[in-house]
C-alpha cells in the first residue's frame, strides 16, 4: 500500500510539472518512470487512473472558484481492477510474482457478491478498511405512473397514483443548529484541538443528516417499486445563489437556507436507489408547478389567513402548495414521458381524483420510519 501511495504521488508531480490530467497523455508521460518500483504493472496503471482522477478534480476546483485541496495522497492505499479473484469466502490478489495476499470476506459481503447479476469489478484496500465496487445487471421497468417529488425547508412532499405522502424533515434543520451552537460555544485558542473538534462535530452530523435521508429515500424507491412508477424531480440550480452574502436578506436567515435544504443529497440518494432497482429517473422544468391547479389547470390564488394553501377560483379547491407542487411535478413528468416532445399545457387533469374529492395526505416523520411502515 506505501508503494502504491508513492506512484500515486509520483504521477500527480509528473502531471503537475506539465500541467497536464488527461489520463492518456498522463499514462504517455510517467508509465516508463514507474519502472523503479518493484510492483505489479497492473497496479501502475492503477495509480496512474488514480493520479489523473486527482489532477482533474484540482483544476475543477481552480475552475470554480473553490477551496482547492493538496491533490498528494497521505495515507497508504491499494486500488485494482485487474488481477484478483473471489474464491468462496477469501479475496485474493497479487502482491509479487505468483505471490498471492488472501482477506477473508464477511458473511454479508459474500451473500451480496453471490447474488444473480452481481460482480465485483474493482476494490480498495486501507490500513483499516476494505471497499469492492460491484456491477449489477438491472432491467429498467416499464412505469405505469409517475411519483413527483417536491422538496423544501421542512418537508418532502411525494405524490403517487394512489395517495398524497409528506415526510417531515424539520429535524434536518434541528440537527444543524445544534451542531453550528456546539461549535459556536467551543472556547479553546489552540489551532489543531479546534480543528480535530470540528472535524469531529461535522462527521457526527453529516452521519445524523445522511441516515436520516436514508430512511426516506429508502421509503420513496420502495413506493416506486410497488407502484411500478417512474421518479420525477424538479431540475432545481443555482439554489445558493439566491441566499449568498449581498442579497439583501439577514445573516440568520441566509444561515438556515443554506445548511437546511438537503436538496441535492436527498437526489442522490433517490436516483442511485432508483437506479438499482431499475427505475427511470426525470427531471422536469420547475416553472408555475406551484401556480397551476393540477385538477383543473385553472391559476391558483394564496390564502392570506393561510399562505400554505391555494385556492382554485375555477373549481373551488383549497390544498396545500406543497402538494399542489409535487402533483403537478408527477404530471409533468407523465406527460415528458408518454409524450417525449411535451404538451401544449403545464398541468393535466388528475384521473385518480374525483372533481369534489380532496386528496389524502400522510404526514409521516422520516426519523420515526421502520421496516414495513408505508
Amino acid at each position: 500500500m506505501e508503494i502504491f501511495r508513492q506512484m500515486v504521488n509520483h504521477c500527480i508531480r509528473i502531471g503537475l510539472g506539465s500541467n497536464c490530467s488527461t489520463l492518456k497523455k498522463l499514462s504517455l508521460l510517467s508509465y516508463h518512470q514507474l519502472k523503479e518500483y518493484y510492483i505489479p504493472s497492473k497496479y501502475k496503471l492503477n495509480a496512474i487512473s488514480q493520479a489523473a482522477g486527482r489532477l482533474a478534480q484540482m483544476k475543477k476546483d481552480i475552475k470554480k472558484g473553490r477551496k482547492v485541496k493538496s491533490p498528494f495522497v497521505r495515507k497508504p492505499y491499494l486500488v485494482s481492477c485487474y488481477g484478483f479473484k473471489i474464491n468462496c469466502m477469501l479475496l485474493s490478489f497479487p502482491v509479487k510474482n505468483r505471490e498471492f495476499a488472501n482477506i477473508l470476506l464477511t458473511d454479508h459481503t459474500v451473500s451480496e457478491l453471490s447474488k444473480e447479476g452481481v460482480k465485483a469489478k474493482s476494490f480498495t484496500i486501507t490500513p483499516i478498511s476494505l471497499s469492492i465496487s460491484i456491477q449489477k445487471d438491472v432491467t429498467e421497468i416499464k412505469p405505469e405512473g409517475a411519483i413527483g417529488i417536491d422538496r423544501n425547508l421542512r418537508n418532502i412532499t411525494i405524490s403517487t397514483p394512489e395517495r398524497m405522502i409528506m415526510y417531515r424533515t424539520e429535524k434536518v434543520l434541528s440537527i444543524k443548529e445544534n451542531s453550528q451552537y456546539v461549535k459556536a460555544s467551543f472556547r479553546r485558542f489552540d489551532v489543531r484541538v479546534k480543528s480535530r473538534f470540528y472535524t469531529k462535530l461535522r462527521g457526527r452530523q453529516t452521519r445524523r443528516v445522511n441516515q436520516y435521508l436514508h430512511k426516506i429515500s429508502k421509503y420513496i424507491v420502495d413506493e416506486a417499486k410497488r407502484t411500478k412508477s417512474m421518479i420525477v424531480f424538479e431540475d432545481l440550480k443555482g439554489i445558493r445563489k439566491l441566499y449568498k452574502k449581498g442579497n439583501g436578506q439577514g445573516k440568520k436567515f441566509r444561515r438556515i437556507m443554506n445548511i437546511a435544504i438537503p436538496n441535492y443529497e436527498i437526489q442522490r440518494q433517490v436516483t442511485y436507489k432508483a437506479r438499482w432497482e431499475g427505475i427511470p429517473v426525470y427531471f422536469v422544468n420547475p416553472k408555475r408547478t406551484s401556480q397551476i391547479c393540477p385538477i383543473c389547470g385553472g391559476k391558483l390564488q394564496e390564502d392570506r389567513l393561510n399562505r400554505r394553501k391555494l385556492w382554485c377560483s375555477n373549481c373551488g379547491k383549497l390544498m396545500d402548495r406543497d402538494v399542489v407542487a409535487s402533483m403537478n411535478i408527477a404530471h409533468k413528468g407523465w406527460a415528458r414521458f408518454t409524450h417525449p416532445r411535451g404538451l401544449p399545457d403545464e398541468a393535466m387533469k388528475r384521473n385518480v381524483i374525483p372533481k369534489y374529492q380532496e386528496p389524502l395526505i400522510l404526514r409521516v416523520h422520516g426519523s420515526k420510519l421502520v421496516a414495513g411502515s408505508a
